[in-house]
């Protein structure tokens, strides 16, 4: 059985640290690119006109596909931009018939409004959650392995100020996510 002394680190573990840092990042740029889209930050604001919707997702609350035209914000006038016949929103609440206030971003459409923004928000303190898990491992190069007690990572990085940043960093994000996820039921 591996004691503290055997702990060592490996090209393994902060190859591991630094895929789920990338991770970590990715889910934190998008989320908040959506969440600048989806409260009007960015993005071209307009009306979607819904033509059909379909189920996609599992449980009760299952997240709806709705596809329909676009019609951006200035599209009456000659130099505006031109509709999209082919534009797709993710909700919940649309029918077909229905007419969403959406922006369009980089990423797609997005409903409008602080319940969805809130939403995005959860999800890139989500994506801090993975990264204050993987700091310590590309940190230490330290992977916990099968067979072994799992402290070993702990033990490589206790005391240390990646150990404090990563704590008050997991702590953050789990109060962040709480909150976020409150206002976007409550929004």
């Amino acid at each position: 059985m591996p004691t503290t002394s055997d702990v060592r680190p490996t090209i393994g573990g902060r190859a591991a640290g630094i895929i789920g840092l990338l991770v970590a990042l990715g889910i934190c740029g998008v989320s908040l690119s959506q969440a600048a889209v989806a409260s009007g930050l960015l993005g071209t604001g307009g009306k979607l006109t819904v033509s059909e919707c379909h189920s996609g997702g599992g449980g009760r609350g299952g997240m709806r596909h709705c596809y329909g035209t676009f019609h951006p914000a200035g599209a009456d006038d000659s130099k505006g931009p031109s509709s999209d016949p082919q534009a797709r929103v993710n909700t919940r609440e649309a029918e077909p018939g229905d007419t969403l206030p959406v922006r369009k971003g980089s990423g797609g459409y997005v409903v409008t409004g602080m319940g969805s923004a809130w939403s995005h928000l959860a999800f890139a303190f989500l994506g801090l959650l993975i990264g204050s898990a993987a700091l310590p491992v590309t940190a230490s190069g330290v992977l916990p392995r099968r067979g072994t007690p799992g402290q070993d990572l702990f033990t490589a990085v206790r005391g240390t100020r990646i150990a404090w940043f990563a704590k008050r960093l997991a702590l953050t994000s789990v109060a962040g996510t709480a909150l976020s996820a409150y206002l976007a039921w409550l929004l």
